[in-house]
């Protein structure tokens, strides 16, 4: 076994656990979330932007190289997420191209109509256009300029998890047997 794997001053190797302090909790830094995800977009500088005047995501810090973005991180006021142009060399690929998507991102917002539509005004396609759906969501699906599909999505009925939980799996039922 090398030195390098014991000695524990090593930080690059030596396993240590998330400190808590003033700006940071059990190793999650204040304002962030467990999960934070990360995104390769082509155009990441006009997708910080697309974000900021949409969602109203503030940009919390970016790094740029070579006038690039390799990593920009945002905060939409419950979560984060975090974006670069793709990185090859590190297998980071942007979303496929055409009308395919591999995943969504949910978002909830006050205001899920202006939402959409100031996303449709700043290029966005709807997927599924606004309605209002079981789960006490008022709730549409897009795909931004740059190949991200959203859900969006304003909770416009006060209802406990379990009560959304048990409407959505009696819709689903129902949509099993055939039923509208």
């Amino acid at each position: 076994m090398n030195n390098a794997t014991n000695d524990k001053t090593n930080n690059n190797t030596a396993s240590r656990r998330g400190v808590s302090g003033e700006h940071t909790t059990d190793g999650v830094p204040h304002g962030s979330t467990s999960l934070t995800p990360f995104l390769a977009v082509r155009g990441a500088a006009d997708a910080i932007e697309f974000y900021r005047s949409v969602f109203g995501a503030r940009l919390v810090d970016a790094t740029e190289m070579g006038g690039v973005v390799v990593h920009a991180e945002l905060d939409f006021g419950h979560g984060r997420l975090q974006i670069g142009e793709p990185s090859p060399a590190f297998g980071l690929v942007p979303a496929p191209e055409g009308d395919s998507d591999c995943y969504s991102i949910g978002l909830y917002c006050p205001d899920v109509d202006a939402t959409v539509e100031r996303a449709e005004r700043a290029g966005a396609t709807i997927r599924e256009p606004l309605s209002d759906f079981v789960s006490g969501d008022r709730f549409a699906s897009i795909r931004d300029p740059f190949g991200v599909r959203w859900s969006i999505m304003s909770r416009i009925e006060d209802l406990s998890e379990a009560e959304s939980a048990r409407r959505v799996a009696d819709w689903a039922a129902a949509q099993e047997a055939g039923e509208s």
